[in-house]
């Protein structure tokens, strides 16, 4: 692992000296690559905090380290720059302050520069003086625990320079406790305290919480209070009160007791909230929450807990943990492929969400086909040739879900079905050796070894015996035992009701000349319902007992133990489609270079062009040698100018600009190029239009930082064999897989090799368009900076080999990563480390990935934008190497057992909290700081191919909100564990409604928008016509506001909704026909009333 990581650092650093070569020219802003290497967090920590005096304080960081976790190290660090005397009280709190937060978030995010956006002492007098946090929107990345401790910290370092205690008024009080409700209306928030929870924390916290106005919408009660800057919600000072403080109490109350610090035990009065309750008795009922904010065209795969909907099955594939779940192919097939690999799914639990990925070795679905045959569909082909001719869904299959997901939400284990993994584990209790074939038993061998054994029956003769009535099991005792028949090992019944019954039971059947033929579960039935074949005929061999559960009953007919095949059933629906596409502004540029109103609506070259001379506002340089005002980094004397900070106004020829660009490069084809209406950095820095020319050729978009983007679905990997990924044996030992997971000498492209924690496997389509980027990359070392070519590809299958940086969208640091193969799927798969340091996990978030050079030629921090958050989704800083210690600590709670023990599988049947058992389990966090904390990594079930199944949601395919509406209906009326006209009913009240509410309320206050310039006016200008001369136009339409009231009003007629749903879209669509249709009476005659 040495090897690999050194390997990794000589090709970055290789790629930062071309990249300073090339710089050194002058052409971009800075003479030098603005991204820095960082070793560690505690690199980037002082990297980040450069500007706040910081210099040195990586090495104490690092010290900290051996000994302490990133809590207790930010408040020790924390309370030593309070001693450290270099710089006011002010200066020593801020910077404090700062460091703590960015050592919680490990110097990746810009919560310490732009979550707080400012530290103030305030107060008259310094005997009532106190401290003021004012926070701001992007505190949000920083997360609960890091919100509060913030607090925590600036109130330690308070008491260490001298600095007086926050007492906050009644007004103050009041104030919050209107204004968090108010942005939970406006915003998310994880956590809605009551008014109660937030009196209490305002009224006795130490330090002011404060902040920037952030929304629109304002207070309507105590406003202009004197401490108060602002009458706008708040929105970074609610979210630390509110999901910090209220929600995170109990963690922070650990950290008070050992400071043993005054003044906080007010949050141990915080109680009744979900996420700090940890004793008592476990309650598991069915959860709505998944499916309240559901919509249009995203199907519900099972209402909760509902039978029929995802069996629970424990066990963990090399695609799955850090919140990604399984399911088998065939399964994602039948759902009429709404769900592809990568799709967010939400959760009934113990999440909230999750990606899906495939698992060939998981129960697929079983379904009701048209002829009435009863099949379980297994694979991929068998699906997709039953999808045609399923009339019904009676059971979705299981999905697998791993330990370390009860683990990371606290979520007590709820029972599974008794798998073929927990049968081992019994069998083993039992047995000295595992006969060989224990896992594809004979239906005879299977029933001996329960007998001999006294072990449960072979799951793959179980029935679902729990999802039946007992009044159910014994009518279908009484109808087998008087009309069945056994013949050549199968059972015949005659077609009737009873049918139902064997469907529930999950018997698979065919249908043949009106009647019911059981083939594999003929012999488990009769035994389990207390029958035997005597000849053709069936005769009784036990009588049922009296027993509560059909399940005990059955045990008793059958003579031994059955065990429930499911129990936990997880209820799920659709969320964010998978997505594999590169990153696009609107309208998508090529170069970051201002045309103003002379580019038109689509920001063209070509029209600026037309206009002759105009003015834009640029950033100001001066040039060092001939002292020439220019916007340009280089001047046309071939020096690099210097800037100010300033900006100006120009006045440019487009036309000009174009042609000596065209002339430097060597470029004689013009290509339709775009620009932006203006640039939005504090200093108004425009980017070489010669970059913009060659992204035109390409065919590639710029970002607003420079660099070219790939978006795509974070999935987690931690194995991989070379033929699902598109490479050979040669190329796999060159990139240093030697050996495969098992240590045996890699010979073959199908043996299992364990990912390196920095390489990735994007998808394909990544791979078509980086190529284009790659070009652009060689074209503008060899014809603006005059190097030699870098990638030199010939396709793009190439790539392998080459490094990125993997950046997600809340962060302000790169993480390292190699190319090492694609995959059809639309998802970049990654080493759950590698997704973890970037501070994500894969419950369907998406980030980007940018080839490294192209960050290192093109990135700048003089085009980011000035406003407040500007700072985040920018690589500011690039790690070298993943620690597996300062990555998410949701990575830690991966589980990597290659079997899971009994014991396990006997404390989900008690409801038992996973820190009970987190012992056996071998998670990565005991790992950390070991030899085995980077490989040696197991799992419990393998998948065939690791991107089988669907590559596209066929959500995204259909084309209307209509076609995906029906699409959603028509599958919930097929799945058994679903209510359609529930369905319906959510649709319209949690969608359409709204959604039509708001358009009208949305077109009575439209602006009006010039066809021409673009430019919008809140009313209509006297002449009637824009500034420019030209027409105005609304900017919503009448059509946007009526587009769902004819869909909905069919699905009532289909579904035969409720009065009250009907009654309020008969009021809508009369103030729709009241805003649109003329109301003037008519002239009418007196003869026409008679």
């Amino acid at each position: 692992m040495r090897d690999y990581f050194l390997q990794l650092e000589r090709d970055a650093r290789r790629c930062y000296e071309i990249a300073s070569r090339a710089r050194i020219h002058g052409i971009d802003p800075e003479e030098k690559v603005e991204i820095p290497l960082a070793e560690d967090m505690a690199a980037r920590v002082e990297e980040l905090l450069s500007s706040y005096g910081v210099s040195g304080i990586a090495d104490r960081i690092r010290k900290l380290s051996e000994d302490h976790n990133r809590e207790e190290m930010s408040l020790i660090i924390a309370k030593e720059i309070a001693h450290s005397g270099k710089g006011s009280k002010l200066e020593l709190l801020e910077r404090a302050v700062r460091v703590g937060l960015a050592i919680l978030t490990e110097g990746i995010l810009v919560a310490p520069l732009e979550g707080i956006a400012a530290v103030k002492i305030s107060g008259e007098r310094q005997e009532n003086d106190y401290v003021t946090l004012y926070f701001s929107g992007p505190i949000r990345s920083a997360g609960g625990t890091g919100q509060a401790l913030s607090v925590l910290i600036a109130d330690v370092v308070r008491r260490e320079l001298g600095i007086g205690r926050f007492v906050a008024t009644e007004e103050e009080v009041e104030r919050f406790k209107e204004e968090i409700p108010l942005y939970k209306q406006a915003q998310h928030l994880q956590y809605l305290p009551s008014a109660e929870e937030i009196e209490l924390v305002v009224r006795n916290c130490p330090i002011c919480i404060d902040g920037e106005g952030t929304e629109d919408m304002e207070v309507a009660g105590y406003r202009d209070l004197a401490r108060i800057t602002t009458n706008r919600l708040r929105g970074g000072a609610c979210i630390v009160i509110a999901d910090g403080l209220c929600q995170k109490a109990s963690k922070i109350m650990k950290h008070v007791g050992n400071l043993n610090l005054d003044g906080w035990n007010f949050l141990e009065m915080m109680s009744n909230r979900a996420t700090d309750v940890e004793d008592g008795e476990v309650r598991i009922t069915p959860n709505e929450k998944y499916v309240k904010d559901m919509v249009a065209g995203r199907p519900i795969f099972c209402h909760p807990s509902r039978v029929g909907g995802f069996r629970l099955r424990y066990g963990r594939t090399r695609t799955t943990g850090l919140s990604a779940v399984a399911i088998n192919p065939a399964t994602m097939f039948v759902l009429d492929s709404f769900i592809a690999i990568g799709t967010q799914i939400k959760l009934e639990r113990p999440g909230k969400a999750g990606a899906v990925t495939p698992c060939t070795e998981a129960e697929g679905p079983i379904v009701l086909l048209n002829n009435g045959d009863v099949v379980q569909l297994n694979s991929s082909a068998e699906a997709l040739k039953a999808v045609p001719e399923i009339r019904e869904i009676i059971d979705v299959g299981e999905i697998l879900i791993p330990f370390g997901e009860f683990l990371e939400n606290n979520h007590p284990l709820v029972p599974a079905g008794y798998s073929i993994e927990w049968h081992r584990e019994v069998l083993r209790s039992k047995m000295k050796v595992l006969p060989p074939n224990w896992k594809t038993q004979t239906w005879e061998e299977a029933l001996e070894t329960s007998l001999k054994y006294d072990v449960p029956l072979h799951p793959s003769y179980n029935l679902f015996w729990s999802d039946i009535t007992p009044e159910e099991l014994y009518k279908l005792i009484d109808f087998v035992s008087k009309h069945g028949r056994f013949t050549d090992g199968l059972l015949r019944l005659p077609l009737s009701g009873e049918k139902g019954i064997l469907e529930k039971l999950g018997a698979l059947h065919r249908v043949v000349s009106n009647e019911v033929v059981v083939d594999k579960y003929a012999r488990p039935l009769l035994l389990c319902l207390g029958l035997e074949a005597d000849g053709t005929t069936i005769r009784r061999i036990r009588q049922p007992g009296l027993f509560s559960t059909t399940l005990e009953t059955v045990s008793q007919l059958a003579g031994i133990r059955i065990m429930p095949r499911a129990v936990t059933r997880i209820g799920s629906r659709m969320a964010r489609p998978e997505k594999a596409a590169e990153r696009r502004m609107k309208p998508s540029p090529h170069v970051l270079f201002p045309l103003g109103a002379a580019g038109g609506m689509q920001r063209l070259f070509s029209s600026a062009a037309r206009k002759g001379e105009f003015t834009v506002e640029m950033n100001r340089r001066t040039c060092p040698s001939c002292g020439s005002v220019t916007f340009l980094s280089l001047c046309r004397c071939g020096s690099h100018t210097f800037s100010k900070g300033e900006s100006a106004s120009f006045r440019i020829n487009i036309q000009n600009i174009l042609t000596d660009a065209m002339e430097r490069i060597g470029e004689t084809k013009y290509y339709e190029m775009k620009g932006v209406q203006g640039l939005i950095s504090s200093a108004r820095t425009p980017e070489a239009v010669e970059k913009g020319i060659l992204r035109a050729k390409h065919g590639i978009s710029v970002f607003r930082d420079g660099t070219v983007r790939f978006d795509m679905t974070d999935v987690p990997v931690t194995h991989f064999r070379p033929a699902e990924i598109g490479l050979d044996v040669g190329k796999a030992r060159e990139l240093g897989y030697t050996v495969d997971a098992a240590g045996r000498e890699l010979v073959s492209d199908r043996q299992l090799c364990e990912l390196r924690v920095q390489d990735i496997i994007p998808s394909v389509k990544f791979a078509d368009y980086m190529k284009k980027v790659a070009d652009f990359i060689d074209e503008t070392l060899e014809k603006l900076y005059g190097l030699q070519p870098f990638y030199r590809l010939r396709e793009s299958r190439d790539l392998i080999g080459h490094l990125a940086l993997g950046l997600a969208p809340h962060t302000s640091g790169g993480i390292l990563c190699r190319i090492i193969g694609f995959t059809d799927a639309n998802a970049g798969y990654g080493h759950p480390f590698f997704h973890a340091a970037k501070r994500r996990n894969a419950d369907g978030d998406e980030d980007s990935v940018i080839l490294l050079m192209d960050a290192l030629l093109n990135f700048s921090r003089s085009y980011l934008p000035e406003t407040r958050g500007g700072l985040m989704d920018a690589p500011l800083v690039l790690s070298l190497r993943i620690d597996p210690n300062e990555i998410d600590k949701e990575a830690h709670n991966i589980d990597l057992l290659s079997e899971y023990p009994l014991a396990f599988f006997e404390a989900a049947e008690r409801f038992a909290r996973p820190k009970e058992v987190e012992g056996i389990m071998d998670t990565v966090g005991p790992r950390i700081f070991t030899e085995r904390q980077y490989e040696g990594f197991g799992f419990t079930h393998d998948t065939e191919d690791m991107a089988e199944g669907p590559k596209e949601s066929v959500y995204s395919t259909l084309e209307t909100m209509e076609d995906k509406l029906w699409a959603q209906l028509r599958l919930a009326q097929k799945i058994r564990a679903v209510d359609a006209g529930d369905v319906a009913l959510r649709v319209i009240t949690r969608h359409f409604l709204p959604d039509m509410i708001g358009n009208l309320k949305s077109f009575s206050a439209q602006e009006l928008r010039c066809t021409k310039c673009g430019a919008k006016y809140r009313r209509i200008p006297l002449k009637g016509v824009c500034y420019c001369g030209h027409e105005l136009t609304l900017t919503v339409h009448e059509a946007s506001v009526k587009k769902y009231l004819e869909l909905t009003k069919e699905i009532v007629r289909r579904f035969n909704l409720p009065s009250y749903t009907v009654q309020r879209i008969e009021l809508i669509e009369s103030s729709m026909n009241s805003l649109f249709e003329s109301d003037s009476v008519k002239m009418t005659k007196l003869s026409e009333f008679e």
